[in-house]
């Protein structure tokens, strides 16, 4: 639809090259190919290959893609309804389950951040923008390690588990994004560590615990190898090693989210900020973490 916003802006952003991963996304785009726009996008993702993480974003993407051919989008000139229409889909789809549609929102935005980021669609074109999502109560049913908690295990993990603990409970990682990582990642000595979509600092405690990690598997602070941090098979087997130091420190066991959730707390009170806290957290919309501000909040009303 050249006369429409949407198709000038793209026609506007068309008069340079488009990236080469981007000239290979649009005729893909166009074809509804899953497998040829799959090989693109899934190293932009989070996770590695037969991930869990990869396996929820593709079971998304094919879904997003077969719905897409169906009712004939043109995913790379989206118009405005594209937004509404696929959310009342996914309503008719999951029904109650406000969680699942959200997932599955975050997702599709995911894709689409990743299209502006390769050029096939204008980098002012986002059609879920305008959505008002099902909301969940912010807050609710969140689990949190306390930090007496996480400070037990610690004492009683070794040096790669204190690493692990940390990329969680400090950086706020994925599960995915703590098996994805490799030395050659980080920074240590600018105390940073880089991801597919963001830049984080090291607190100091990590690094204290990184360094000598570093000098024992990593090839040292200065000349740091390709392999992985940690050699975890897969996302069951990081979970299986949070157990066992549960029990170890007589702490009760929650899922790896309240490791995360710890962070984005220790995020929100150093910062008071929500923009700050989803980008550290590497989420789209500040609305998602809401419930740090809230938990802070009536932490400070019950002193």
């Amino acid at each position: 639809m050249p006369d429409s916003v949407f198709g000038k802006a793209l026609t506007q952003l068309r008069q340079g090259p488009l990236p080469t991963e981007g000239e290979a996304l649009l005729p893909a785009l166009g074809r509804y190919d899953l497998e040829a726009c799959w090989t693109i996008l899934s190293p932009r993702l989070p996770g590695t290959p037969q991930s869990h993480s990869q396996k929820n974003y593709f079971s998304a993407f094919k879904d997003f893609l077969s719905w897409a051919e169906r009712e004939q989008h043109v995913l790379s000139d989206p118009q405005p309804q594209l937004g509404p229409e696929f959310q009342q889909y996914l309503m008719q789809k999951y029904g109650a389950s406000q969680a699942s549609i959200n997932t599955r929102l975050s997702q599709v935005r995911k894709f689409y951040k990743l299209f502006r980021q390769l050029g096939v669609v204008a980098a002012n074109i986002d059609p879920f923008s305008i959505l008002e999502r099902p909301q969940v109560v912010p807050g609710q049913h969140r689990e949190y390690y306390s930090e007496e908690e996480i400070a037990r295990l610690l004492a009683r993990a070794d040096l790669s588990e204190r690493a692990m603990l940390l990329f969680g409970a400090h950086a706020g990682l994925t599960t995915a994004e703590v098996l994805a990582l490799r030395w050659s990642d980080l920074s240590l000595t600018g105390d940073t560590v880089v991801l597919t979509d963001r830049e984080l600092p090291l607190t100091p405690e990590l690094s204290r615990v990184l360094y000598p990690l570093a000098e024992q598997e990593g090839g040292g602070v200065l000349f740091a190898t390709d392999k992985p941090i940690f050699g975890f098979q897969d996302q069951n087997a990081l979970r299986a090693r949070v157990f066992s130091l549960c029990l170890k420190a007589n702490v009760p066991y929650r899922a790896w989210r309240a490791l995360r959730h710890a962070a984005g707390l220790r995020f929100y009170r150093e910062t008071g900020n929500l923009e700050q806290v989803a980008r550290r957290m590497g989420v789209e919309n500040h609305h998602l973490v809401r419930m740090y501000r809230e938990v802070t909040e009536q932490e400070t009303e019950g002193l």
